[in-house]
């Protein structure tokens, strides 16, 4: 099957988030000294920035601008793969796990699956960091996802027929490729197997797995770089508290915005990190060449 040079991931996954990404550190750059958290939303200082203050020569040409974009978006891809993705799967573990395992979790399950597994100075440490830089979604899902039951949603499992008939397929698979049978209660990936056996032999799916794959690495940058984006808001707070002026309430009031669109696109990345995961495993059920 022949493909474009450039997929619709190249566009939402990399060029669309760089540019933004670009665009937004230009726009904080060259902010004027004292600038309130209001201005970081002000489209007026935002154009006057583009307008008046930008004199780059590389600004103007087209082609260096997506170039710039789209390598830009590959590391903010890398970075939110390795933070945003990586946070997920320690606190939820692999979608393609819960959509097949039931689970009554308690709230101190979720810090261990983040902090106790694997433990060495190395991991602990990258998972600090990655929690602090994540904070408008940490403090969220961790405390208010449990009470509010937002974590249960996420990994609710299918029903109890459907997982036994994709378990089926899986060990069915595991013997057609000739591997070894994937324990039922496995952490392994095996998940991968299938997506790349579904991709290869099913080409039907093949569309609408690319439209997933596309949506869930755009919110999985988009987030990153909200969360980003909030961290330097609040750093901005704290750093212009004064007791002798009144509080800032438009910018408490921006940040707080700011934390829940956070929330809405991490939750947005899982829902279609789990359909693309149940699309897999709904495809390899209904394949007829698979025992």
């Amino acid at each position: 099957m022949e493909k474009n040079p450039f997929s619709i991931y190249d566009f939402f996954g990399y060029l669309f988030p760089g540019m933004l990404t670009l665009l937004i550190i230009i726009h904080i750059t060259f902010l004027k000294e004292g600038a309130s958290i209001s201005d970081y939303f002000s489209i007026v200082s935002f154009m006057h920035t583009f307008k008046n203050e930008l004199a780059i020569e590389w600004w103007k040409s087209t082609l260096i601008l997506i170039v710039l974009s789209y390598i830009c978006g590959h590391i903010i891809a890398y970075l939110s793969s390795t933070t945003i993705e990586y946070f997920a799967n320690k606190i939820f573990k692999y979608p393609s796990y819960y959509l097949l395992h039931e689970e009554d979790r308690t709230y101190s399950s979720y810090w261990k699956s983040f902090f106790a597994h694997d433990f060495n100075l190395g991991n602990l440490l990258w998972r600090v960091l990655v929690f602090i830089t994540l904070c408008p979604i940490t403090f969220f899902i961790l405390p208010l996802g449990y009470l509010l039951k937002i974590n249960t949603f996420i990994t609710r499992s299918l029903d109890e027929y459907i997982r036994n008939s994709i378990q089926t397929k899986l060990f069915n698979l595991s013997q057609k490729l000739a591997l070894s049978r994937p324990e039922i209660n496995s952490n392994a990936d095996y998940h991968r197997i299938v997506m790349h056996y579904v991709y290869l032999n099913i080409p039907n799916c093949q569309k609408k797995t690319d439209n997933y794959i596309a949506l869930y690495g755009f919110l999985r940058a988009i987030c990153l770089i909200a969360c980003l984006f909030t961290d330097v808001l609040i750093l901005k707070g704290i750093s212009s508290i004064n007791l002798d002026f009144p509080i800032d309430k438009t910018g408490i009031l921006l940040i707080l915005i700011m934390i829940f669109i956070c929330n809405i696109l991490f939750m947005g990345f899982v829902k279609f990190y789990r359909r693309f995961t149940l699309e897999n495993y709904m495809a390899l059920l209904t394949e007829k060449n698979t025992p």
